[in-house]
């Protein structure tokens, strides 16, 4: 029988990434960064303390400088990325130091792990999070590869967190073939989209407690009641899923694509529901740039976006012939 309850180690995972997340970048802080078009989506000082704290080598091996956890752990961490909105190339950090690590370049995965080079990503015609002198993941269903990026043109995006471009790179540095790499990247997404979620749906609740009309608390009003509830159990059943696809993909199990295709997906669609039943919880506050409800909502449509196709992912979710559960 698998256990899908997150151990306590785990859970303190999550606790400490939401302390420091608390602390060091609040929502204040991203509209800051994103206020500063010429700037880094995350500053250079709080982007080493998060590699400090080993943020981007858990599933390292030790040899690699990383802390020899697995993708369970880390999907507690990005969930927490997702539930503050954190800027910064994380999910294409942590993918690339494992494509140097498995692909038999120690020093390079040490080196990411370590936070002194950075991994943006490719998303079509455009890269995300991406400097000069970075590193550029370029990630498909066969596995995945980095580059050195030369030089990037800004280009305005929809995110305020996230900074877009076009680059042009250099020689190739590293490639890993791996069809569970992109399952891989389907599940720390999926978790940045449950933290998402879960962030909305607690916004969500403590409006409808406290924003009172016509003498009651507007989550007295089913309108409200049960957009909350459809965020919760969005969140939920999405959250199994999750848990269970990153065991398996972890484990290199046969249906392990197939399961972080699903939680994918669910996670995709929960997110985006809930991002905007939010908005619409909250009334004529909830469509301002001043509120924070629109920031979820931009950082879901990202995300539902950033690895590939949604038809790319169905397909991984009709490719078998039989599941077994």
């Amino acid at each position: 029988m698998m256990n899908l309850a997150p151990s306590d180690e785990q859970q303190g995972i999550a606790a400490a990434s939401a302390d420091f997340l608390t602390g060091q970048l609040p929502l204040t802080r991203l509209r800051e960064l994103a206020a500063a078009a010429d700037g880094d989506a995350v500053d250079d000082a709080t982007w080493r303390r998060c590699a400090d704290l080993g943020w981007l080598a858990l599933s390292l091996s030790e040899e690699a400088g990383g802390l020899g956890l697995g993708l369970a752990e880390e999907v507690m961490l990005f969930q927490e990325l997702g539930r503050h909105l954190a800027p910064g190339p994380f999910r294409s950090t942590v993918l690339g130091a494992r494509i140097a690590a498995r692909g038999g370049d120690t020093s390079l995965a040490t080196a990411i792990g370590e936070g002194g080079r950075r991994v943006g990503m490719r998303l079509g015609e455009l890269v995300i999070d991406t400097r000069p002198g970075d590193l550029l993941l370029e990630l498909d269903e066969k596995g995945g590869r980095l580059y050195d990026v030369q030089a990037v043109e800004p280009v305005e995006g929809i995110d305020p967190g996230t900074r877009f471009g076009r680059a042009t790179t250099a020689a190739q540095v590293a490639q890993l073939d791996d069809s569970l790499l992109m399952a891989r990247a389907r599940v720390l997404v999926g978790a940045e989209l449950i933290g998402i979620t879960e962030a909305v749906r607690d916004m969500s609740a403590e409006y409808a407690r406290t924003r009172v009309q016509f003498g009651k608390p507007i989550g007295a009003f089913q309108a409200v009641k049960h957009r909350c509830a459809d965020m919760a159990v969005a969140a939920y059943m999405t959250r199994a899923q999750l848990f269970q696809a990153a065991l398996l993909v972890e484990a290199a199990s046969g249906d392990a694509d197939f399961h972080a295709a699903c939680a994918y997906l669910l996670a995709v669609q929960g997110a985006k529901k809930s991002t905007a039943d939010n908005i619409q919880n909250h009334g004529g506050i909830g469509y301002t740039w001043e509120h924070d409800a629109h920031l979820y909502l931009k950082r879901a449509v990202l995300l539902e976006h950033v690895l590939e196709t949604s038809r790319a992912t169905h397909r991984a979710v009709l490719a078998p012939a039989r599941h077994e559960f």
